[in-house]
């Protein structure tokens, strides 16, 4: 009996282990999943190709070809959600075609023999690994181990004109040090170059205690802050990412997906830049005849206040950036901006470039100055029809809200536009955003963003009515309760559209979030700048007024400018892709800021602060009235009312 129950339990084990034994050499398909397929994005050690005389180096983009095969078709429905996923059907890769596909330096033209030499290449490497095919191949660029941008009169012209704008900053320091009359009657001209002098405008801003708009520095600091956090994302997003699915992730990331939506966080420029540009006007306007003849007056004043430290930047990124080094990128993101630029550097003159392409753009994180300027100028009208007919005032001001609530509502919703928090996904931002029509009409245009520039017009108009007829909001209830929920309200507007990269959205839904996202976060920001007017809460009175912000923020403006060079220059020259993680993200982003604000301290200094002063000297600062200097002293800082406002920026 023994014998038997042996036997049985042999059978039993065999029976058992034969079945684990199946299961584990079962089909391929059953375990199919996003490893599965074929890397997005990969690139060859730049340095270790090109070490030999002949090598090629190419960048080369490639199409799969559709097939029935399991892989393809879970590689066809994973992009096919295009609000989180990128298009994995479309592979990017940087490849030693020397070492791998038999190229030679005469291949380096990237010309027809070039794209088919590879294609054959990549194709039989991606039909090894994957049993798949390459439909079509496109070869960027191909570089050599002597490949290099030759410097031309232009790029000597430049650096002439910067090295003798140096030496005269350093020769006023020089003489204003050695030199300085004690009675204080130097030359104003000479002053307006002098180092120190700009050092300690910098950080007093004019007045130690800084004004009554001390808060809009720290304002611009924080708003400046968050950008490069945004724009580091979009870094990642653009690069050679080793692991893609850290971006597509992000969108299920509670805490990613609201630095993706953070992109409103622009209105608190476009917010401040309308309420000192009325506030000014209106201040102007009590003592000056304010007639059509200001219009041109008002606008040339702005354009040289904005324009040395845009010629300087893009000067430096048509000419000497794309000498500073090189990679396998360095050809896609820095030397395309230098021929971007020498194209297209007009339309940042103007001060229209937001009306142009976006990818085709010199400097296009300066989108933001074409925008402003045409709502400056939009403003300008609507203020000149307010001081010809007082009375019109708050009717023209309402009209003129709602239609700018509506511009964009309609637009959306016959255009069928995304909303635009969707409009940041990860195949568009490869792309930079071109052919995104909701990127274009929503979020840069200048009817995209009309209405949070009016809500700051409103919020001067309401100011200076306070304070001319003497309200004192600082022991109200009503405000303190508004002041204290203006933060919490702003952060719960970037929530809004949580759900949406995970559906689709109808036009009419995508219309109302478009015309009221970012608005909601605008009036948010309008009652916190009232609320500190009137010093309705100490915690946040204090998180705008500590003293490091104030220099910062006025720097801000160069920071904007220059922040996209910094993330180029670093992409350009890295030689293998980029990994990323929460660590490395958070290390990228810390670097981005630190270093993109040590490269504004010089700009502002040399340049920026300089044509400041030249532009009060020659063009004549608008000062404050006497009548409305200390009309509101009941509720500031002494000292504090008096301040002019032309002390501080009407853009970033």
């Amino acid at each position: 009996m023994s014998w038997w129950f042996l036997v049985l339990c042999v059978c039993v084990l065999t029976s058992v282990l034969g079945d684990n034994i199946t299961h584990t050499d079962g089909p391929a398909e059953a375990t199919i999943d996003y490893y599965s397929m074929p890397a997005l994005s990969e690139l060859d050690d730049f340095d270790l190709c090109l070490r030999k005389p002949n090598a090629v180096y190419c960048i080369v983009d490639l199409a799969i070809l559709e097939d029935d095969t399991p892989l393809y078709q879970f590689i066809k429905n994973f992009s096919s959600l295009t609000y989180k996923n990128y298009e994995h059907t479309k592979l990017h890769r940087g490849v030693c075609g020397s070492k791998h596909c038999g190229l030679n330096i005469s291949h380096a033209d990237a010309g027809d023999s070039t794209v088919e030499i590879l294609k054959d290449c990549l194709n039989a490497t991606l039909n090894k690994g994957y049993g798949l095919q390459v439909n079509t191949t496109s070869v960027r660029y191909c570089k050599t181990k002597d490949d290099y941008i030759p410097t031309d009169t232009l790029d000597y012209i430049i650096g002439a004109l910067l090295l003798l704008l140096l030496l005269v900053n350093l020769g006023c320091s020089a003489y204003y040090f050695l030199f300085a009359k004690e009675n204080g009657k130097d030359n104003k001209y000479m002053l307006a170059f002098c180092v120190q002098k700009n050092w300690k405008a910098l950080k007093y801003g004019g007045r130690a205690d800084g004004g009554i708009f001390k808060c809009f520095q720290a304002l611009r600091f924080y708003t400046m802050v968050m950008i490069l956090g945004l724009h580091s994302m979009i870094f990642v997003g653009y690069g050679y990412t080793a692991n893609p699915e850290f971006i597509e992730q992000s969108y299920d990331d509670f805490f990613k997906a609201l630095l993706f939506n953070s992109r409103i966080i622009v209105q608190i420029f476009f917010v401040m830049g309308g309420f000192l540009m009325a506030y000014k006007m209106l201040v102007y306007a009590e003592s000056h005849p304010f007639t059509l003849k200001t219009v041109p007056m008002a606008i040339v004043n702005r354009w040289f206040r904005l324009m040395p430290a845009v010629l300087v930047v893009m000067g430096l990124a048509m000419t000497w950036v794309p000498h500073l080094g090189s990679g396998p990128m360095w050809d896609a993101v820095v030397k395309r901006e230098r021929d971007m630029c020498r194209m297209n550097w007009w339309q940042l003159v103007i001060l229209m470039p937001n009306l142009f392409p976006f990818e085709h753009l010199c400097l296009p994180q300066a989108w933001y100055l074409g925008t402003d300027t045409q709502l400056f100028m939009i403003t300008l009208v609507v203020l000149l029809i307010i001081w010809r007919w007082p009375k019109s005032g708050i009717p023209v001001l309402s009209v003129v809200m709602v239609i700018s609530l509506l511009i964009p509502f309609l637009q959306s919703y016959l255009m069928n536009l995304l909303p635009i928090r969707v409009s940041l996904f990860p195949e568009s931002i490869r792309d930079i955003f071109g052919y995104n029509d909701t990127f274009y009409h929503a979020y840069i245009s200048a009817q995209g963003n009309w209405a949070g520039y009016h809500l700051g017009v409103l919020t001067a108009y309401f100011y200076h009515r306070a304070q001319t007829e003497k309200w004192n909001l600082s022991d109200s209830i009503v405000m303190k309760l508004l002041f204290l929920s203006s933060i919490p309200i702003a952060f719960g507007t970037v929530l809004m559209g949580w759900d949406l990269h995970h559906r689709e959205a109808s036009a009419f839904e995508s219309a109302i979030f478009n015309a009221l996202n970012q608005n909601f976060f605008a009036l948010a920001i309008c009652v916190f700048i009232i609320g500190y007017f009137y010093r309705c809460n100490r915690i946040y009175v204090g998180s705008v007024e500590w003293g490091p912000l104030q220099p910062l923020g006025r720097m801000s403006y160069c920071a904007m400018l220059l922040h996209a060079t910094v993330l180029r220059t670093y992409g350009g020259q890295l030689r293998r892709s980029f990994y990323a993680t929460d660590y490395t993200a958070i290390m990228l982003y810390a670097g981005i800021v630190s270093t993109t604000y040590l490269l504004a301290l010089p700009l502002h200094l040399f340049v920026e602060a300089p044509a400041c002063q030249l532009q009060k000297l020659l063009l004549g600062p608008n000062r404050r009235p006497k009548a409305t200097e200390d009309v509101n002293a009941n509720h500031v800082k002494p000292g504090i009312s008096n301040v002019s406002v032309s002390t501080v920026s009407t853009h970033i």
